[in-house]
């Protein structure tokens, strides 16, 4: 038997037991699985994305929320089909539009979303919520000679030489800021309350809850008056006889000044901030002369005087500014209407007259006037038109008007007349300040407390 070295060989290898091939496990059948998953996902998901967008503002109904067309079509009336897809769009759309309000929002108005600013937000709420009160409530606060008060925001703030205080109506005091003025005035704004000492040059301004700006001007305060846009001004009275108005934006920054020669009685912003107008008086010779000046000031870092009008012979008394731009003056022997280009559009004179009572602002102008015949209520309204004329036999230290009625305050209580059907209400009340809240409520400021009246209800 012949031997082979190669048959040999061949032997031995199939001896040897041959490795078998091992199955993948669980986790290698996961793992490959996920692999090819990843390759699949991505496309996936994108189509479903995709798919889904377009379902969004797909206008066909919801399967799972109501009836499809086809449900319709055996009744032959797809009108209720249609109504859902209509409305199905429409809300769709309401959210994208509303989702990108809100971004450009954000990025138009990023360096306003402050910590302090929306502080105040949530502060203001309590303080807006006080300001829908049904039933008045009686306010105290502290007594003094000397203090003065104001309507803001629907509240009340009061300024005395020691303290600033403001509070809503519902009664709850949301500020009280120690001062040191001798003899404080106030004028308001819809965001801000400006209070300032007409025997220095110190101004502060507050919001609801806090002081917010401070300043100490270079001459003695003489008047101070905002805009319904928040922007304000602030008269001062130099030794020289020049008078120096500063003007401050709705953000309480600096704008510019300007400066008088004459002195200021008196003085308006325009309703949108662009226009300004001063009252003025010089003696020099006869019976002197009292000017109305009109001035630009869209500019933040100047002021140019457009027109001016002189009245001569008259003292100056008050000046404001009414709708469509135009300025209602009263002196003392008349009432004045001009428009925006300072034309004289209605006068009413009350010669051989004693002011008795009078008020210049936005809801137009008004005044009581008396002789040795009679005493005479007259009132323009908010578009400047003549809107009241009457005798009254009541002694009046104080007129308001608001929305048609006036406010006449008397030694005993509060009249209010309706203009329109000249119909009178009088409601008794201690003495004191009288604010009017509304054209149905006066409030009146005491020593120590402040109550309200309310006019045209039950009793």
């Amino acid at each position: 038997m012949k031997f082979s070295f190669k048959d040999s060989l061949d032997k031995i290898k199939d001896a040897i037991p041959k490795k078998e091939k091992k199955a993948p496990s669980a986790s290698d059948q996961a793992e490959e699985g996920s692999k090819d998953a990843g390759k699949r996902f991505s496309k996936e998901r994108l189509v479903n994305d995709l798919g889904k967008i377009g379902d969004f503002f797909n206008p066909e109904p919801q399967k799972e929320r109501v009836l499809r067309h086809e449900d319709f079509n055996g009744a032959g009336d797809t009108y209720y089909a249609n109504v859902s897809a209509f409305y199905k769009v429409a809300e769709r759309l309401l959210w994208l539009i509303l989702i990108i309000f809100m971004v450009i929002s954000l990025v138009t108005n990023y360096k306003e979303i402050t910590y302090d600013n929306f502080f105040y937000l949530l502060k203001d709420f309590s303080t807006a919520a006080d300001s829908e009160v049904p039933s008045y409530q009686v306010l105290s606060y502290d007594s003094d000679s000397r203090q003065k008060f104001a309507l803001y925001r629907g509240g009340l703030v009061s300024a005395s030489p020691s303290a600033v205080s403001v509070f809503t109506a519902g009664g709850r005091r949301t500020l009280k800021s120690n001062t040191e003025y001798y003899s404080p005035n106030i004028v308001c704004s819809d965001r801000y309350v400006l209070v300032y000492d007409s025997a220095s040059s110190a101004f502060s301004v507050y919001n609801s809850f806090s002081k917010v700006y401070n300043e100490r001007l270079e001459s003695p305060i003489t008047d101070a008056c905002f805009g319904s846009d928040g922007s304000f001004a602030v008269a001062t009275k130099n030794d020289d006889s020049q008078s120096v108005i500063y003007l401050y934006g709705k953000d309480i920054k600096l704008r510019g000044d300007l400066s008088e020669s004459k002195y200021i009685f008196d003085m308006a912003i325009g309703e949108s901030g662009e226009k300004f107008c001063t009252l003025t008086y010089q003696a020099g010779s006869g019976k002197g002369i009292t000017t109305l000046n009109l001035y630009d000031i869209k500019s933040s870092h100047s002021a140019g005087k457009l027109e001016s009008v002189d009245i001569d012979g008259e003292f100056p008394i008050g000046c404001a500014y009414l709708d469509n731009g135009r300025i209602a003056v009263l002196t003392n022997l008349a009432i004045r209407i001009y428009d925006k280009d300072l034309d004289e559009r209605e006068k009413h004179t009350f010669y051989d007259a004693n002011i008795r009572a009078f008020k210049t602002s936005a809801d137009g102008v008004s005044v009581v006037v008396s002789s040795d015949a009679e005493k005479k209520v007259i009132a323009y309204d908010e578009k400047g038109e003549f809107a009241y004329e009457d005798t009254i036999t009541e002694n009046v230290s104080a007129i308001e008007q608001c929305d048609g009625y006036l406010f006449l305050r008397t030694a005993s209580g509060v009249i209010r007349i309706d203009m329109d059907k000249n119909e009178r209400e009088f409601l008794p009340s201690e003495s004191g300040k009288m604010l009017i809240y509304g054209n149905d409520t006066a409030m009146v400021c005491g020593d120590a407390k402040a109550e309200y009246l309310v006019f045209g209800k039950d009793r």
